[in-house]
């Protein structure tokens, strides 16, 4: 599926005016998002709720958000077009749904790195 939602990505860089290389800034959040989650769940034991592990989602929730408002703000400023706003968009879903999907797989409790929430 994630090469589903890079293939939009692609597009949207591509399709509605070539060498327009904005979208491609959402590629930053996709790495910032799950980062923090990773971080804290290795420091974490036994999934134990803290506020270390609490402001991680924070972060993650925040970097989410910024990578659906990024191609709007780049819309209505007209730095991209509305078509590359919504190719990007579409590509978030995809990704970010892939991303979701992996995360609440169910590993059983004696998986060697555990689920990531």
């Amino acid at each position: 599926m994630t090469v589903l939602g890079m293939t939009f990505l692609i597009l949207a860089c591509a399709l509605p005016t070539p060498k327009i290389f904005y979208p491609f800034f959402v590629l930053i959040f996709y790495v910032l998002s799950v980062l923090s989650v990773f971080i804290s769940k290795r420091t974490t034991p036994n999934n134990e709720t803290n506020p270390k592990s609490e402001f991680a989602l924070f972060l993650t929730a925040g970097m989410v958000l910024s990578a659906f408002a990024l191609p709007v703000v780049l819309a209505h400023s007209a730095v991209i077009s509305w078509t590359a706003c919504s190719l990007t968009l579409i590509g978030n879903v995809i990704n970010y749904s892939t991303m979701f999907g992996y995360a609440m797989r169910d590993e059983g409790f004696d998986a060697p790195y555990g689920g990531m929430f």
